[in-house]
């Protein structure tokens, strides 16, 4: 089997494009993968189409050696082991399809190619929000009705605008994120799992005068209380607080995580599987974590292509925590042929070939976003 062509899909959902890949086959398989990069799509794209130059011919179940070819070896596509979220995401979604190619070709599930089930379904969490304490525990309680065990919500903002993401200045507004994740716990009781994004935002002293305010709170996780940059930050504010810290989608490579670990910087490893480059590394990720006996929750804002790839990863490893899962996209499923189905806040993992499912093109075609079109 060779592989023949690689083209790229961009759906227009809220907030991003989705960007799904296709790896075509001379056996007239096609492998499906998700590249997407929020708010970068087009570049991604390009990317894709860079790498495809010297892959055209190559044998699909190679998936290691492409990885690695196209990440330190070639001179065409490579980089010379130099990794950044646009490269990495394009490496991801030819990954994540080549291991749907190859489930395909054995007739298994790609948990079963790594390494089996080690559980069929996988916790997920979803998001809470709106402009007053009330709203948002109204959000919170609504989507624990909805079977939701596992809630995240963000800190919050003195003036966006102003602020303009000044690191320096920015403190979260400890006093209404305060207030509002009290509101959101009174609502939702004490077995629920609260996370916080702080989205990298803010200076180590900021970050912990905001998680002081919050430990009483019993949250599960202080998401990126800073930018990544500098990595020795993360455990300054790990050694000064209760609330777990969990990091960080911003890292691109096995390498940096390894680091952030040795660094006792994070309770829980948070990548990105399309910033991470696909499955083959975001494993290796995994099995790292899991020798500092640190979880995994997949950053994971993506459409169901992406779910699904870190769903099948999350089911097979031993050291799972709750995944991101967006909600409200109504539409979402109208672009595959089967439906992601979701059962007292657990996503199950498909048991057919591959990634178990395949594109509706009628949905595709209906939501698809090309370059021009308004954003």
């Amino acid at each position: 089997m060779k592989i023949t062509d690689i083209d790229t899909l961009m759906i227009n959902s809220p907030g991003r494009k989705w960007t799904i890949v296709r790896v075509h086959t001379d056996d007239g398989l096609i492998g499906l993968g998700e590249a997407t990069y929020s708010q970068k799509e087009p570049v991604v794209c390009a990317a894709v189409e860079h790498m495809k130059t010297e892959l055209i011919g190559q044998d699909p179940s190679r998936i290691e050696w492409i990885w690695h070819h196209i990440y330190r070896r070639s001179s065409v596509s490579g980089i010379w082991r130099m990794a950044g979220p646009v490269w990495m995401s394009a490496m991801a979604g030819i990954d994540i399809a080549l291991w749907d190619i190859k489930g395909q070709v054995a007739g298994l599930p790609i948990y079963e190619l790594l390494g089996g089930a080690f559980r069929d379904r996988v916790d997920v969490y979803t998001h809470f929000g709106g402009a007053t304490p009330q709203q948002q525990a109204e959000m919170a309680l609504q989507k624990k009705e909805e079977g939701y065990f596992a809630l995240k919500g963000g800190a919050s903002w003195r003036d966006r605008a102003a602020l303009d993401w000044d690191t320096y200045l920015d403190d979260g507004d400890p006093a209404t994120t305060q207030a509002n994740f009290e509101a959101v716990r009174d609502a939702v009781g004490p077995e629920t799992k609260l996370f916080i994004d702080c989205h990298g935002r803010f200076t180590v002293a900021n970050s912990i005068r905001l998680a002081k305010r919050l430990e009483h709170l019993d949250l599960f996780a202080y998401e990126d209380p800073v930018a990544p940059d500098d990595l020795t930050a993360y455990p300054k504010i790990r050694r000064e607080i209760s609330i777990p810290i969990m990091g960080s989608e911003r890292l691109n490579t096995k390498s940096q995580f390894r680091r952030l670990l040795e660094l006792d910087g994070i309770d829980i490893a948070q990548p990105d599987m399309m910033y991470s480059g696909g499955l083959t590394e975001a494993k290796k990720i995994a099995a790292i974590a899991d020798t500092f006996h640190v979880p995994i929750s997949f950053h994971n804002t993506k459409g169901p292509i992406g779910i699904l790839a870190a769903a099948h990863l999350e089911a097979s490893i031993p050291n799972p925590a709750p995944m991101e899962f967006v909600t409200g996209i109504d539409w979402r499923d109208e672009i595959i042929d089967e439906p992601l189905r979701v059962e007292e806040g657990r996503l199950l993992v498909p048991t057919g070939p591959g990634l178990g499912v395949k594109l509706n093109m009628e949905g595709v075609e209906a939501h698809r976003w090309r370059v021009g079109d308004p954003r």
